[in-house]
């Protein structure tokens, strides 16, 4: 019997027949360079597309004269115009749709700094950068309207599927429908005839030039949750005049803009999944002959099987899942569910790209590789015996890789539990979905046959009585002691860091009197998902930083996340201030000073204070290791206090190093 029976049945979107309702959403990779298609974005779509999905949403491609960014493939004059046809051969030979996605920011900046270079709608600001845009004039928008159907007809040249636009998120067509946004008194501004005709026009002239048999699907906005331009019933309306071009073959809806609600545009773990779906349900009401797409917080087949089979939506589109596992819809069909790596809506995807230039995931460290599609490793002719020291997940993913390749392995970890910090993370607000990071490192432990040694210290006479050829070192890292607290008091237990706390608070519920402060070097969200549980015990939360913000080391919009809910929590954010030695402690008092005036705040009536400062690698062991000439791998936090994105890359590497 079918584990997901609506899920995996065919269905007919326009022109187009998919085996399946499983829909690759466009997700930037910036794997392209100078515009050309690279061997890494061949990989990704590749392997999605044998991964089980029906469609393939590529990320947004360069498809106008003024789109000029080579992290881009590039579609309106494309360098190598037989790598676009060899990409949209390979995933269509795996009956998988190939669809490009046009889009343009127009005003909106999500990177650091303004966009000299946008253009848009009207002569205003973009809120996130404050981008004033050239205002494109009617020669403007029309010579966009040709390049765009240009681009377009390249693409079927290519071997393409279809199109989708991109008339959400604050991008330049959401900001030509937005009256927020549109300030023309012209032909594309006023009343909503005028400011949906840009993407209608563009539809209609798609239509012309590539026929019906491309397909044509819109990603429109929901509600934008800016007071003044995009709610649902203005959605409900745009959709309806969009929907009279009968030209389109599918459409889904996005939330947010380039704006403090951006972060809707990904939403992460604090919220309920597939928070969207009951107005993309009234949405969809619109025109039900039109296929709908769910959108947002989807990981689960179980919910992708709901919002089907309830009639909510027609086709599921997933991003970040299928980042995560690009065989997630083989796996599900299977009923190997236990076996998908799940995502673990962290965002970090969105990070990578908008700051480093290239997508990379916390839960996938094979992103971009050929064999990414439930991938094994090769087994080895001359097994060896490994120990790792360290249960948590750089030493776990490390164990189950080399464990998959034939060797004997040894987890030996000073918790009875798997998942080191990880595993506290995963009980704070918001961290509960870190837990399948760990769990199918588990999994996978226990499939390959994992001898695991918990609640042990090790030494090493412990680590020489499993004769290991190579050790693995993964015992993780400490916070340092804060330079303002009395050295006296370390050893006394006074004042835990903020993760020991964490610990020592779990199922603690009753309310607490008093004032509790965070001092915070460390700018990660497990501070943060700390900070709303404190807030949840004391009657005052202040976290105090000598940064001029708090959480640096995340995304933008998993940064605006935080602020929502400390603001909502009340909690209090002091910057640009350290506390000073010369505070009086033990009465409950603690002196700040201002980094660059030296100007002092008091701060009394303190029940609690903790810290979360930089981390000092937890590498002891190494030195001893290293004089007894045994071979040895320091990786994680052992190596250098960094992310779950480095912790499961270098495990992973040092299990097929081994």
């Amino acid at each position: 019997m079918q584990q997901y029976p609506t899920l995996f049945s065919a269905i007919k979107v326009g022109p187009l027949q998919l085996k399946n309702r499983l829909i690759h959403a466009a997700i930037t990779t910036s794997y392209a360079k100078e515009g050309v298609v690279t061997e890494a974005l061949h990989n990704y779509c590749v392997n999605r597309a044998k991964g089980g999905a029906a469609a393939i949403v590529m990320e947004p491609m360069n498809t106008h004269a003024g789109q000029l960014d080579g992290r881009r493939p590039d579609a309106y004059n494309p360098r190598r115009f037989d790598l676009l046809e060899k990409l949209a051969a390979a995933v269509e030979q795996e009956d998988c749709r190939l669809i490009a996605q046009i889009q343009d920011n127009g005003r909106g900046r999500r990177e650091q700094g303004r966009n000299d270079a946008a253009i848009g709608v009207s002569a205003l600001p973009d809120d996130l950068s404050w981008t004033v845009p050239h205002v494109m004039s009617l020669d403007d928008i029309q010579r966009m309207i040709e390049q765009f159907t240009l681009s377009c007809s390249n693409l079927v040249r290519a071997g393409f599927s279809g199109v989708e636009i991109s008339a959400g998120h604050g991008h330049l067509f959401h900001q030509f429908m937005s009256p927020w946004c549109n300030h023309r008194d012209d032909i594309y501004g006023g009343d909503l005839t005028n400011r949906t005709r840009f993407t209608r026009e563009l539809i209609q002239s798609i239509r012309a030039e590539c026929g019906k048999e491309f397909a044509i699907g819109l990603k429109l906005p929901g509600s934008d949750g800016i007071e003044g331009s995009i709610d649902i019933a203005e959605a409900t309306a745009i959709a309806s005049m969009i929907a009279d071009t009968k030209e389109v073959d599918y459409w889904t809806f996005a939330w947010g803009s380039h704006s403090n609600t951006l972060y809707k545009h990904l939403p992460d773990s604090h919220g309920d999944h597939t928070p969207f779906m009951n107005d993309i349900r009234q949405l969809r009401q619109t025109a039900k002959h039109i296929p709908t797409g769910a959108l947002g917080y989807i990981t689960d087949p179980n919910e992708a099987e709901r919002l089907l089979s309830d009639g909510s939506a027609d086709l599921v589109m997933l991003g970040r899942p299928l980042i995560t596992d690009p065989a997630w819809g083989l796996k599900a069909q299977a009923g190997r569910e236990a076996d998908i790596r799940y995502c673990v809506s962290c965002n970090t995807c969105w990070r990578m790209i908008i700051e480093a230039n290239k997508i990379a995931c916390d839960n996938n460290p094979r992103l971009g590789k050929e064999d990414e599609v439930d991938w094994q490793p090769v087994t080895v002719l001359a097994p060896k015996r490994i120990t790792v020291i360290g249960a948590g997940i750089a030493g776990l993913e490390a164990a189950w890789v080399a464990a998959a390749k034939g060797h004997h392995v040894t987890v030996i970890g000073k918790s009875d539990q798997l998942g080191g910090k990880t595993l506290l993370h995963a009980t704070l607000p918001g961290g509960e979905n870190l837990s399948s990071i760990y769990d199918y490192q588990q999994l996978k432990a226990k499939q390959y046959g994992v001898d695991f040694k918990l609640g042990v210290t090790a030494d090493l006479d412990i680590i020489a009585a499993t004769k290991p050829d190579h050790v693995i070192l993964a015992t993780g890292s400490t916070m340092s002691w804060p330079p303002f607290l009395p050295i006296e008091y370390k050893d006394e237990g006074f004042f835990p860091d903020l993760r020991e706390l964490m610990a020592q608070l779990n199922g603690l519920n009753q309310k607490q009197a008093g004032c509790a402060v965070i001092y915070d070097q460390d700018h990660t969200e497990m501070t943060y998902d700390a900070a709303e549980r404190l807030a949840d015990i004391f009657e005052q939360v202040i976290i105090v930083t000598p940064r001029e913000r708090i959480a640096s080391d995340v995304s933008l919009v998993a940064r605006q996340g935080i602020y929502q809910r400390l603001s909502a929590k009340h909690v209090r954010i002091i910057t640009l201030n350290t506390p000073l030695a010369s505070s009086n402690f033990e009465e409950g008092e603690l002196i700040l000073a201002n980094i660059y005036n030296g100007r002092e705040t008091l701060i009394d009536q303190i029940a609690l204070l903790t810290y979360a400062t930089s981390r000092v690698p937890d590498d002891e062991l190494l030195a001893p290791l290293q004089a007894q000439d045994v071979s040895v791998s320091v990786i994680g936090d052992a190596y250098a206090p960094r992310s779950v994105l480095a912790a499961t890359r270098e495990g992973q590497q040092t299990g097929e190093r081994c």
